[in-house]
């Protein structure tokens, strides 16, 4: 599990009481009949028994071109293929779940309306797109400075807070 997995799996357990799995390893095979190795970044139940497959795909500075179809179906493909499917079936048995993709705002376009247009492909595949920016900012205003964090993530968050580093109403603008 990388770290952008470690922030989106803390951010579940506290901001969402999720329940979670991590770094579900599932073979897959390609179209010659070769074989590989993936993975469910995540796997979650909430209170409710809503079940969500979790995909986190941190970018700092790269941007998916408006015509890139080609990156956005492979995205796609990952989190809908075959293979996911029968390992997740695996796990929960026939229970729907949502697929999420979790990512930076800037990967999905630096502008607006090209995020949208994003947005709105990912949402006719069936997938929801969360942004790290807003996983950030919930962490922030959850944490409190008295709490007791056995996390490094969430102890720091705290620290910085103490120190006036960052505020408590802190958002990341969009």
């Amino acid at each position: 599990m990388n770290v952008n997995e470690e922030i989106v799996k803390e951010w579940l357990h506290l901001c969402k009481n999720h329940f979670t799995i991590d770094d579900i390893n599932f073979k897959v095979y390609g179209k010659k009949g070769g074989s590989n190795y993936s993975n469910i970044d995540i796997l979650a139940v909430d209170k409710k028994g809503h079940y969500y497959d979790y995909e986190i795909k941190w970018r700092s500075v790269y941007t998916i071109a408006t015509a890139d179809k080609e990156m956005l179906n492979r995205l796609i493909k990952q989190l809908t293929r075959k293979e996911r499917v029968e390992k997740i079936k695996g796990i929960i048995g026939n229970k729907k779940y949502s697929k999420i993709l979790i990512t930076s705002i800037i990967f999905l376009g630096k502008s607006k309306k090209k995020r949208t247009m994003h947005e709105k492909f990912f949402r006719d595949n069936n997938i929801e797109v969360v942004y790290f920016e807003d996983i950030i900012t919930d962490l922030i205003r959850k944490i409190d400075r008295k709490g007791r964090y056995d996390s490094i993530l969430l102890q720091i968050i705290r620290i910085l807070k103490i120190y006036n580093i960052i505020q408590d109403k802190q958002t990341v603008e969009l």
